[in-house]
């Protein structure tokens, strides 16, 4: 009796794991702000699960889609002030946050449910 026991347990945390695998696989909704001076123009590319969507805005602007990974570049359409962007992957809580020097002229970031990176060009 004692052995079935053990086997029940153990098939239950097995089910449970795979369970926890499956859902930690499944998209997530990112939130994208791109934030800096305010007015300042901008254009991008917000890649998502390999379909990619051209933007153009002026900041503060927020964008929210769902995906298993986001891959977004955008950058100024004049010279001065700052520009940035925040995303976070909002049911795991990764962040990813980068912001351009004055002289800068655009950003990328890159947030997956595995990994992030942020960059200034």
């Amino acid at each position: 009796m004692k052995g079935k026991g053990i086997i029940v347990v153990i098939s239950l945390m097995a089910v449970f794991m795979a369970g926890l695998i499956v859902w930690a696989r499944q998209p997530s909704q990112v939130k994208i702000a791109i934030t800096g001076h305010p007015g300042l123009a901008f254009t991008g590319v917000i890649k998502t699960d390999g379909a990619l969507i051209s933007v153009s805005g002026v900041v503060p602007t927020n964008y929210v889609v769902t995906a298993r990974s986001v891959n977004c570049r955008f950058q100024k359409e004049q010279a001065g002030g700052t520009l940035g962007v925040n995303m976070k992957m909002i049911r795991l809580g990764g962040t990813c946050t980068v912001t351009t020097s004055e002289s800068g002229k655009g950003v990328s970031a890159f947030l997956s449910l595995n990994s992030a990176r942020c960059n200034t060009f």
